[in-house]
């Protein structure tokens, strides 16, 4: 497996080679989440790079706001990026069959959380908010260089989820420092286009990680209806 340390905003974006992209897809976005307005830097930053990749299709904050490294950001944050093979005509289950299968081998060395018992997943996740803490960070004992992977499953035959906890490490300043969030992130065939989901929500114990895993399910479902 390859090593997880990468800077990229998008870094579990690329799932398999695409060529050209289409620009005619809206999406709804998550219940609770408003949409970003138009002279939002976050918007600005998530086009530029889903252009790399697609189209960006939703860009959606929460009105809830959470403090990272002093200044205010938007507690949870999602995106939805339109993947569109133009070559080879409407997509179909068979490209998420082939997806997920993709996904099962980049965390083929990872056990998922959901599957442990209740206590175990709870005393696990505690552990993480504690080593993650700010001042064990400052001291250097926590290092998650490769995201925790809660759970992996398949929404039905047109979509499937991944939830995961993952460290960014952001410079400002000519300083780095870390935060941690909860990842959700999808493959929804929807309307014959293949579109990627991601909601990130700040990681602050077990809450943070049940939401985002409820709220990437949801809006799976919603779209690949």
């Amino acid at each position: 497996m390859k090593p997880w340390k990468t800077a990229c905003f998008l870094s579990f974006l690329i799932l398999f080679p695409l060529t050209t992209w289409s620009a005619d897809v809206v999406v709804p976005g998550p219940k609770g989440l408003s949409v970003c307005a138009p002279e939002s830097p976050l918007l600005d930053s998530m086009r530029r790079v889903a252009t790399q990749f697609g189209t960006l299709s939703g860009c959606f904050v929460s009105d809830e706001k959470t403090q990272v490294n002093g200044a205010n950001y938007p507690l949870e944050v999602a995106f939805a990026v339109a993947l569109f093979h133009e070559d080879s005509g409407p997509s179909t289950t068979a490209d998420v069959d082939k997806l997920y299968v993709t996904t099962e081998r980049r965390w083929e060395n990872a056990q998922p959380l959901w599957n442990q018992n209740k206590a175990a997943y709870e005393r696990y996740v505690e552990e993480l908010v504690r080593k993650t803490s700010p001042n064990a960070s400052q001291t250097g004992s926590m290092s998650m260089d490769q995201p925790v992977l809660v759970s992996m499953q398949r929404v039905n035959s047109s979509a499937y989820t991944v939830v995961s906890i993952r460290r960014r490490k952001i410079s400002k300043g000519g300083n780095t420092f870390s935060f941690d969030t909860s990842e959700g992130a999808a493959i929804v065939l929807s309307k014959g286009s293949l579109v990627r989901l991601t909601i990130q929500r700040q990681f602050r114990g077990q809450g943070d990680v049940d939401a985002v895993k409820s709220e990437i399910t949801a809006w799976a479902f919603s779209l690949a209806k």
